[in-house]
């Protein structure tokens, strides 16, 4: 029996080990963490015949013909460094799903807005009739639909720089670099190794593929030059040939009117740019334009961006938890006119925040920074706000901010930075603000009968 090897059980490492079974491998899958989630996995796992070790690496993984690594393992620990030595093909889960994939594949990366950009897109082919799937980085394991997919099925991936290493044969034939900015310097050793992860997603594209660039980053528009896809660019700048622009206050897509900026249904300059990303990614399929238009005006956004969900007395309330890296949280506070009461910090990454100095003079009312950056980024950037607090536990500093909150003001949280200081993930940190939210408006407000309506992700 052909043996495999998966290191990492989270989500995609548990999806991997699955999909491997059913192709009638010999599954072993190792972890080197033994907390609840892990467990709670291998319990699942071992019912079904699979073998799971945690709390560590051991030789077993080395007993087989081909391992697969989830995207948190990083490449040069020293397991993978002895299966390079055996020449054991080590590849990573979206490279192992992939090679089930029977339908078209639209990848697409970036520093900022991969989310909203796929899910968006998503929903645009559901529209125009197309059998759809959703996965990668937005939280649905590639190994959980590919045995879904169909000539005729289109698969839109979302890719982070990590699920980028480790790949052979993948090879979408729509692929987008959204935008660039340094991120995950806790893994790489410049801001230029991030980027090349990046720039995989076109590795073995072919001149009857295309590749969606941001037209207004000149480190993208060169990348163009080292391609082999065809190219088509995006921007609300400047008019574009093939691609998607900006003309008079109107959406185009290669010269075709889409729909007026002002009826986009998701808000903010950095969201425009997503949805002419989207509209650019039409392009090679079968897309009416009505159909387009009716989708950007009806899609309101995804849960933890820019998620407004509640309103109370004249206090707008927003999640943006997914906001990781300084470029988000900047783009966050460009999304709005009134005075903003920020919550931000979290899991150290070696950003640097400095940049959002002007922005912050401009737009922000009061700071509450909270996490393991909180010290830092409050170094960097108090003495341009009007005020500014240090607290590092999480509930406690959503309270402060709350407290310095008036009618008028948005109350929004946009870390700039990861979860992981205080919370499993992006997800846990949102809800977990939104529960806050909740209870302290119940403690405050002498009307018991305000409620903050449950809400889900688009």
């Amino acid at each position: 029996m052909r043996r495999i090897s998966i290191i990492g059980l989270g989500r995609s490492g548990e999806a991997a080990a699955l999909l491997a079974k059913n192709d009638g491998f010999s599954v072993l899958v190792s972890d080197s963490s033994d907390g609840d989630d892990v467990r709670r996995r291998a319990e699942n796992l071992s019912r079904q015949g699979i073998f799971v070790e945690f709390g560590g690496h051991s030789e077993k993984i080395l007993d087989a013909e081909i391992i697969v690594v989830s995207p948190g393992v990083p490449l040069d620990i020293e397991i993978l460094k002895e299966a390079e030595k055996s020449k054991i093909p080590v590849i990573s889960e979206i490279e192992f799903a992939y090679r089930h994939e029977q339908g078209k594949v639209i990848a697409i990366t970036g520093s900022n807005g991969k989310s909203t950009t796929v899910t968006l897109v998503a929903r645009i082919f559901e529209s125009a009739g197309y059998t759809t799937f959703l996965a990668g980085n937005i939280g649905n394991p590639y190994s959980s639909s590919v045995m879904k997919t169909s000539p005729s099925s289109i698969t839109v991936l979302e890719l982070s720089s990590f699920q980028l290493e480790a790949m052979d044969s993948f090879h979408p034939c729509v692929a987008a670099i959204l935008n660039l900015s340094p991120d995950h310097l806790d893994r790489y050793s410049s801001p230029d190794d991030y980027f090349a992860a990046k720039f995989h997603i076109f590795d073995n594209q072919s001149a009857d593929d295309y590749a969606v660039l941001w037209a207004d980053q000149k480190e993208l528009k060169s990348l163009s030059e080292r391609i082999f896809a065809q190219t088509l660019f995006f921007s609300s700048s400047s008019e574009v040939k093939y691609g998607a622009d900006v003309r008079n206050n109107t959406i185009y897509r290669s010269g075709e009117e889409i729909l007026n900026v002002e009826k986009l249904g998701i808000p903010g300059p950095h969201n425009l740019n997503n949805a002419l990303a989207a509209v650019a990614m039409t392009i090679p399929f079968d897309v009416s334009a009505k159909v387009l238009g009716r989708t950007l005006r009806e899609f309101k956004g995804i849960e933890h961006r820019l998620e407004r969900f509640f309103e109370h007395r004249g206090i707008i309330f927003v999640n943006d938890s997914k906001a990781t890296n300084p470029d988000s949280l900047k783009y966050a506070l460009l999304s709005f006119e009134r005075p903003i009461v920020l919550i931000a910090g979290g899991y150290d990454k070696g950003a640097d925040f400095s940049g959002l100095r002007e922005i912050f003079s401009k737009r922000v009312k009061a700071a509450v920074f909270t996490g393991d950056t909180g010290e830092r980024m409050a170094a960097q950037l108090c003495d341009v706000a009007d005020f500014c607090a240090v607290i590092w536990e999480f509930e406690k500093g959503v309270r402060r901010a709350v407290s310095l909150a008036a009618e008028g003001d948005v109350l929004l949280l946009s870390p700039g930075c990861a979860s992981f200081d205080q919370f499993k993930n992006f997800e846990h940190r949102g809800r977990f603000f939104k529960e806050i939210v909740q209870k302290i408006i119940a403690e405050r407000d002498s009307d018991k009968t305000a409620k903050i309506p449950a809400t889900k992700g688009n």
